[in-house]
């Protein structure tokens, strides 16, 4: 990542969008969208963004580049996101330690809770290959009002739930996602007629997206009654209120009122991780937020969460954020 395209921070991309000005480069607004385009040296890039009067934005980009490169960015917090990437993978790092790799032919959901920073790059693969990326956002609410039901696929709801700054989830691909992709990316037409084709093919995407979530649920989850969900939901709660002194998975069984298989199976299924895995990562949220606010050294923030061991502790944290504790 040999370069950095745009500074990190508002500022930095500010500057971007003035150097675009003052060499005359393309730059188009209409009401619902704006369409940048610019060229140099061997490098190009196509940026569009639309909000359409469904509730639902989209970003189209394309481009393409002579050499790895990097560009920092302040996200703010931000709706339900659905990304359809083509072309080299792209390698996402949150300025909390997280690190989100983008991949070729895939689609992702996430959600960014509150603003953070990001560093997005592509490596040596990118050389002479275009990239392209479809991003379709909208409101939770929106979504339920446009669907007419109060409870969304369980992988929205579990990006919705989560307590994570980024929480993502990937999802695979499908032919029609990229056939939308390349309608959208390559839309022509201008004006009323532009803005209806669009409109529609937005509606169109939403509809393809959830679907395609419904379908990889529906081949890998196992049936959740009603009940099974709201024991589930109870084993989550015991296993936040106690995540210095966790219950073994009999007992948290038990407690919840399932038995161990259906606990174990409709844990992952309902909430994307096992047990013991979701156990983890909720220690370590945790511990960076305490590490962050300065609520204690190393050692005594890794016994808060229920750590005895500080080095298993600092091994498990630097598994998960790529930084040592001691650094945060």
């Amino acid at each position: 990542m040999a370069s950095t395209a745009a500074e990190e921070g508002d500022s930095g991309l500010e500057k971007f969008a003035q150097g675009a000005v003052d060499r005359h480069l393309g730059v188009e607004r209409t009401e619902f969208e704006q369409r940048f385009q610019w060229s140099e040296q061997g490098n190009s890039l196509f940026l569009g963004s639309m909000h359409l009067s469904s509730g639902i934005s989209v970003t189209a980009m394309r481009c393409s580049w002579e050499r790895s490169f990097m560009v920092g960015v302040r996200h703010p917090p931000s709706v339900l996101q659905f990304d359809v990437m083509r072309g080299p993978s792209t390698h996402v790092a949150t300025d909390d330690g997280q690190i989100h790799v983008l991949g070729d032919g895939m689609f992702q959901i996430g959600q960014v809770k509150r603003e953070v920073g990001m560093r997005c790059g592509w490596d040596e693969q990118t050389r002479e290959r275009s990239v392209e990326l479809l991003t379709l956002g909208i409101d939770a609410e929106r979504l339920r009002e446009l669907s007419g039901t109060t409870v969304l696929p369980a992988p929205l709801e579990r990006i919705l739930s989560s307590t994570s700054i980024y929480p993502r989830e990937a999802h695979g691909s499908a032919p029609a996602l990229f056939r939308l992709l390349d309608e959208i990316v390559h839309a022509g037409g201008r004006g009323v007629s532009r803005q209806l084709h669009l409109e529609a093919k937005g509606l169109e995407l939403l509809a393809a997206l959830v679907d395609q979530l419904e379908e990889s649920e529906s081949a890998t989850a196992p049936r959740l009654s009603r009940s099974d969900v709201e024991r589930l939901e109870r084993a989550r709660r015991i296993v936040l209120a106690r995540l210095q002194d966790p219950p073994t998975l009999p007992e948290l069984a038990r407690q919840a009122g399932l038995n161990e298989v259906k606990l174990k199976v409709g844990f992952r299924a309902l909430f994307g991780s096992p047990v013991y895995a979701y156990l983890r990562d909720q220690r370590l949220e945790l511990a960076h937020r305490l590490l962050r606010e300065r609520a204690g050294n190393v050692s005594e923030v890794a016994q808060r969460v229920g750590y005895a061991n500080p080095s298993k502790f600092a091994t498990a944290f630097r598994k998960r954020f790529n930084v040592s504790p001691s650094s945060v």
